[in-house]
C-alpha cells in the first residue's frame, strides 16, 4: 500500500492553537498576512463531552477558510469518545492530540504535557482518537529532557506507531513553559528518527528566528504561536520567497483597522457580550509596544458594547498620528 500524502508542503508555517487566541476573526487577519495553515484555540476534551454548546465559537469554522486543525486536550478516555463524535459533525483537515500544553491546571488533572510522563494513557487516548476520528490524527508534545535525545524520540516513535500522520515539537521541556533556549538537537533526533513530518515549534517571533530553528533542527515546516499574538503580519514576513524585500513597516492606522475588523467580526459571530468578552486579550496584545498610551489601554476592561468601542477607536485614531511601528 503506498504511503500517506504528506498533509503539509516541506516549507509550512503553521499557526499554534492558541487558547482565547485563534478563534475565526484572529485567524482571518492571518490569513489576510500570508498564514494558510491554522488551527481553531484548543478544545477542552471534557468540556465538549459534558457541555459541548460552550465549544461551538471554538469549532466554527469560517466559509473563506483553505485549512483548518482542530486541537484537542484531555486525558479521559470517556470523555474522547464522546468529544471524537461531536468533532466528527464539523469539518476540519486535521485533529490534533495535545500532549504539550504545561500550564498548572492543564498538567495538574494529568493532560498536556503531563502526559510526556504517562506514555500508556497517552497511548490509550491516542488509540480513540486514532480509530474513531474520521480526519487523518497528528499531536503535538514537548521535548522531555532538553540536553538527552533518547526519551523525546522513544515517545515519539510510540506516537508513530500508534498512527499519527505528524508531529509538532515544542523545544522546552514543560517546566520552561516558555522561557530559555529552544532544544533543537532534541528536535533534529525526531525528525531524523521518524518516517512522518516533523514541525518544530518554539521561539519564533521573526525570518531570522525561522530561518535559524529550520537550519538548526532540520525541518523545513514549523510552527508559530506567541509570535502571532498581537501581530498577524508576521505571517508576511514568514511566508515570503527567500531574497523577497521585508514588507512596509506596520503603523498605528494598520493596527486600528485590523482592531476594528477583529472586534466586529467577533460581534458578529457570537454578539456583544460575549464578544468583548473574549476581545480583551486580543485587543491589548495588538497595542503592546506600539506607542499607545497607558491611559488608552485602562479603558479596554470598559468596553461592552460596540458603541463604547467606536468611540475607543476613535479615540486612537485622533491621539496619534500613522507613524511607522515594529512589527
Amino acid at each position: 500500500m503506498p504511503a500517506a500524502a504528506p498533509l503539509y508542503p516541506d516549507d509550512a508555517v503553521l499557526l499554534a492553537p492558541l487558547a482565547d487566541y485563534t478563534d475565526y476573526p484572529y485567524r482571518r487577519e492571518c490569513r489576510r498576512c500570508g498564514c494558510h495553515f491554522a488551527f481553531t484555540p484548543l478544545v477542552d476534551a471534557g468540556c465538549l463531552a459534558m457541555a459541548p454548546h460552550k465549544a461551538q465559537l471554538d469549532l466554527y469554522r469560517g466559509p473563506d477558510e483553505p485549512w483548518l486543525g482542530v486541537q484537542i486536550l484531555g486525558a479521559r478516555p470517556d470523555f474522547f469518545e464522546e468529544a471524537i463524535r461531536i468533532v466528527n459533525d464539523h469539518a476540519f483537515d486535521v485533529l490534533d492530540f495535545n500532549l504539550g500544553c504545561p500550564m498548572p491546571k492543564v498538567v495538574n488533572r494529568g493532560a498536556g504535557a503531563a502526559l510526556g510522563a504517562n506514555l500508556p494513557l497517552a497511548l490509550k487516548c491516542l488509540e480513540i482518537l486514532v480509530r474513531r476520528s474520521r480526519f487523518p490524527v497528528t499531536a503535538k508534545m514537548r521535548v522531555l529532557d532538553a540536553a538527552d535525545p533518547e526519551p523525546t524520540v522513544r515517545f515519539a516513535l510510540a506516537l508513530q506507531d500508534a498512527g499519527i500522520r505528524a508531529l509538532t515539537i515544542h523545544g522546552r521541556v514543560a517546566k520552561m513553559i516558555y522561557a530559555g533556549p529552544v532544544a533543537v538537537k532534541v528536535i533534529r533526533a525526531v525528525r531524523e528518527a521518524l518516517c512522518i513530518p516533523v514541525i518544530a515549534n518554539g521561539g519564533v517571533f521573526s525570518r531570522a528566528d525561522l530561518d535559524a530553528l529550520r537550519t538548526a533542527t532540520g525541518c523545513g515546516r514549523v510552527m508559530v504561536a506567541r509570535g502571532s499574538i498581537g501581530n498577524p503580519w508576521i505571517f508576511r514576513e514568514l511566508t515570503a520567497a527567500a531574497g523577497t524585500p521585508p514588507p512596509a513597516p506596520v503603523t498605528q492606522a494598520d493596527v486600528c483597522e485590523v482592531l476594528e475588523r477583529e472586534v466586529r467580526g467577533m460581534v458578529e459571530l457570537c454578539g456583544e457580550n460575549l464578544a468583548f468578552r473574549c476581545s480583551r486579550k486580543i485587543i491589548l496584545s495588538l497595542m503592546k509596544g506600539r506607542g499607545f498610551h497607558h491611559e488608552l489601554k485602562t479603558h479596554v476592561s470598559q468596553l461592552h458594547t460596540i458603541a463604547d468601542f467606536s468611540a475607543f477607536l476613535t479615540a486612537l485614531h485622533h491621539d496619534f498620528e500613522p507613524v511607522p511601528v515594529t512589527a
